[in-house]
């Protein structure tokens, strides 16, 4: 949960987009913020096992707000539908953390509808690591 806590404080402070940027927290966290149109993503990946078990997560908002419930994410050639919980999706997710990671690796170019709404992200490159996702 404190980590949850820890990229929540993150996406208080929206950044223009031009890829990801990467920042390494003192537990070995590795956070990764992305923001264009509206939305703004953080990724938070625990590859060294900080928290037992890893844990990994995204956050988004939309206009400000925490994304919360029924989602549809793609890229030019991966799409994926999910449901974020308070703002957040977690590994623990196990397919659908697939999906949406498996999408956000697939290209710079993301479109995010939710809520009658479609945001789109350019992040300049693709997510850069697999955040968990492979296991």
């Amino acid at each position: 949960m404190k980590h949850m806590a820890f990229a929540a404080a993150f996406c208080a402070v929206a950044v223009p987009a031009s890829a990801w940027e990467e920042q390494t927290d003192f537990r070995g966290l590795h956070i990764y913020t992305a923001s264009d149109d509206g939305i703004y993503a953080t990724a938070v990946c625990d590859p060294d096992g900080a928290f037992v078990p890893p844990t990994n997560h995204l956050s988004v908002t939309l206009n400000g707000e925490l994304l919360d419930g029924d989602y549809l994410i793609r890229s030019a050639t991966e799409t994926h539908q999910g449901k974020m919980v308070s703002g957040s999706a977690v590994s623990r997710d196990g397919e659908d953390w697939k999906g949406l990671v498996g999408v956000l690796r697939s290209g710079s170019q993301i479109e995010l509808i939710a809520n009658g709404k479609t945001f789109r992200l350019d992040t300049g490159s693709a997510f850069p690591v697999s955040c968990g996702a492979d296991a």
